[in-house]
């Protein structure tokens, strides 16, 4: 994984969460950090993983990277996690890691998370961007269920949800963790965040619907907002074409915010 606006980032299935944004460097110019759901480093229990970190772009200050409890190389039960966990989980890395202000990049339901992290700190997050976001994912999904269905995975305690990115083709989810996720959903009411938001998602998303990222920036009060659709993207948009969007995407946000500082 290469620091943006030197290279690209992976983006990640709908098991993992990715988070990561620009820090200011020394001399006032944004660097990219980023935070990653699986990948390789230093074991620092307990809580989010501190991974290695990055220098993000020429004089830019270096970059952070993390793995959330219970997932990736992070110590914790992935079955004892919430989001609300999860939640402070970021809020940790940004205010004992992370330095300056930072943009923040969430896939799927690191898109969420960085919302909260937003709305939490907003002095400190200056800008979002989301791939695939997944703003209530699971919530919702649980909602759209039949009625019979969710009674029944009620009285058992788990919902068997079939998954392609899982290796067993279904991710088993504690009905008390979508129970405590609903206390996080945002698209109830107007979303606190004023800071620039970039909202990008792929057509074929089979995961989390493309028309969720319209949901999403209808409600952010922020009105320096824009969703870009990409006809055969999947949830992943892992393709080259997608990385560089989300690389451009990053590089014009440092670029803009470079100039309101200077």
């Amino acid at each position: 994984m290469r620091s943006p606006g030197r290279g690209a980032r992976r983006p990640c299935g709908s098991a993992r969460c990715e988070d990561g944004g620009a820090a200011l460097g020394g001399s006032g110019r944004p660097g990219a950090l980023q935070e990653v759901g699986r990948s390789g480093g230093l074991r620092l229990p307990p809580g989010p993983q501190r991974l290695a970190r990055k220098e993000a772009r020429g004089d830019s200050a270096v970059a952070p990277r993390f793995d959330l409890s219970g997932v990736g190389k992070s110590d914790g039960n992935l079955q004892e996690c919430t989001v609300g966990k999860w939640r402070k989980d970021v809020l940790s890395i940004i205010d004992d890691v992370a330095e300056g202000p930072q943009i923040l990049v969430g896939t799927s339901l690191g898109g969420w998370l960085m919302f909260h992290a937003a709305i939490a700190r907003p002095q400190k997050v200056v800008a979002l961007i989301g791939v695939a976001t997944a703003v209530d994912g699971l919530v919702t999904q649980f909602n759209q269920l039949p009625v019979e269905v969710k009674k029944e995975i009620e009285m058992k305690g788990m919902w068997d949800m079939p998954s392609k990115y899982s290796e067993e083709g279904i991710y088993h989810i504690q009905y008390s963790f979508i129970k405590e996720a609903e206390h996080h959903c945002l698209l109830h009411s107007p979303i606190p965040v004023n800071c620039p938001v970039r909202l990008l998602h792929g057509m074929k998303d089979d995961v989390i619907p493309w028309h969720t990222s319209i949901q999403v920036a209808d409600r952010v009060v922020s009105t320096d907002v824009d969703v870009i659709l990409r006809k055969h993207s999947d949830h992943r948009m892992k393709e080259k074409a997608d990385i560089q969007l989300l690389v451009y995407t990053i590089d014009d946000l440092i670029d803009k915010l470079s100039t309101i500082v200077n």
